[in-house]
């Protein structure tokens, strides 16, 4: 991956310079020497963006900021067979399919290691291919589930879709606060009938005493 996005970096810079001149050249002098500033410019950016990395690198910093609040999709891979390579491409498939705006504003963010390699995978006891869901709030992590199944569902893309969509929604889940229980002072009194405290005053005769009802 990393030598595809350097062959594609070094071949956009080639294009670009070649462009400039190309362009220049078919125009008139006059014209040329108005645009050429401007062409400059934009081969030098491309040529800057491949000296810090490439564009895969200010992707991966992009994510990376994006990470500390999303959830995690890691891919932790050993040896590249058939059945991981499978696991790998139908997982990323589902991704792309059911959750493309969340991979596009960075709310899920993909990403593959080699347990082999990566200190994360001692953190979620990797010792073979799988996927881990990791649900990030303020950079820490706030919950995970590595699913078991991956590796056996790999090759029934139906299923591992399934079987992926699930957990991952339960992952996106946000679960409503459940009510307080109901504190005895909470409940309205029902007032009895006769024991009103605004009852209508009673009658009263021409001199003030009550009239008997």
């Amino acid at each position: 991956m990393e030598l595809k996005n350097a062959l594609a970096v070094c071949l956009i810079s080639f294009f670009s310079a070649t462009l400039v001149v190309l362009i220049v050249r078919a125009l008139d002098s006059h014209t040329a020497s108005q645009l050429e500033p401007q062409l400059t410019q934009i081969a030098e950016e491309l040529q800057a963006i491949r000296k810090q990395g490439g564009i895969a690198a200010a992707s991966e910093g992009t994510a990376s900021r994006a990470a500390d609040d999303a959830l995690m999709v890691y891919y932790f891979h050993g040896q590249r067979c058939a059945t991981c390579l499978a696991a790998e491409s139908n997982a990323y498939d589902t991704l792309n399919t059911e959750y493309a705006s969340q991979l596009e504003n960075g709310e899920m963010v993909w990403k593959v290691l080699d347990y082999r390699k990566d200190p994360k995978a001692k953190d979620f006891d990797i010792v073979t291919s799988t996927i881990v869901l990791v649900r990030m709030k303020g950079g820490q992590i706030d919950a995970w589930n590595r699913l078991d199944r991956v590796l056996v569902l790999a090759e029934d893309k139906t299923a591992l879709s399934a079987y992926l969509q699930d957990e991952i929604n339960e992952m996106l889940k946000t679960a409503a606060p459940e009510p307080e229980p109901a504190q005895p002072g909470d409940v309205p009194a029902i007032p009895v009938p006769g024991t009103e405290t605004d009852e209508l005053p009673l009658p009263t005769g021409p001199a003030g005493i009550p009239v008997p009802q």
